[in-house]
Order: C-alpha cells, then sequence, then structure tokens
C-alpha cells in the first residue's frame, strides 16, 4: 500500500546521511525529499514576549527552562509495501530520525 513516512532530523547532516542511505539502499530520488526547516527568525518583540513568559512560569514544574527542540530537517519517503516502510524506517531512525 503506497504511504510517505516523514521523519525530522536533529542536523542537516544527519538528514543528508539518511537521505544518501536510503539511495544507497536502492530508493528512488524521486522518492525521497529533504526539506530543510527555516530558523525562527529573532526580533525584539518576539524576544520580549518570550522573556516575560517564561518570568511569569515556574522554572522545573513544567520544564520551561529547557531548550525546546527544533529539528533542522524533515526527510519524506514514499514507500509502496510494508518491507519498504520497514528498511526506509530502520535507515533513518539510524541516522536520529524522528516522528516528532
Amino acid at each position: 500500500m503506497p504511504d510517505t513516512i516523514h521523519r525530522n532530523f536533529k542536523t542537516v547532516e544527519d538528514a543528508e546521511s539518511a537521505r544518501a542511505a536510503l539511495l544507497e539502499a536502492g530508493f528512488q530520488g524521486s522518492s525521497v525529499q529533504l526539506n530543510l526547516h527555516d530558523a525562527r527568525a529573532v526580533d525584539t518583540p518576539t524576544l520580549a514576549v518570550e522573556n516575560i513568559m517564561e518570568s511569569l512560569t515556574p522554572d522545573d514544574a513544567d520544564d520551561t527552562d529547557r531548550p525546546v527542540h527544533r529539528p533542522a530537517a524533515l526527510l519524506s519517503v514514499d514507500v509502496d509495501s510494508g518491507e519498504q516502510r520497514e528498511q526506509a524506517t530502520a535507515l533513518m531512525l539510524r541516522y536520529g530520525g524522528t516522528e516528532a
């Protein structure tokens, strides 16, 4: 059954390595798509609001003192079978691909 698998990567290099591994494993170039996440622009009003919100929340109670994970790239793979799904999932996991 045709489907598309999507995985996020912490670094562009990890996503590129996973893409290369998929191509080497026989996936067609047209079925593997790499998209870079845009970095959020930092401006003064945004920083001011973030600082105000952080000062209003307790640090340890809700994990607001920990940095938010922002993936660098999204890798999408079109698969035609359960076997391809398992193979693609395993390869992307090897390079740090996550669903979140």
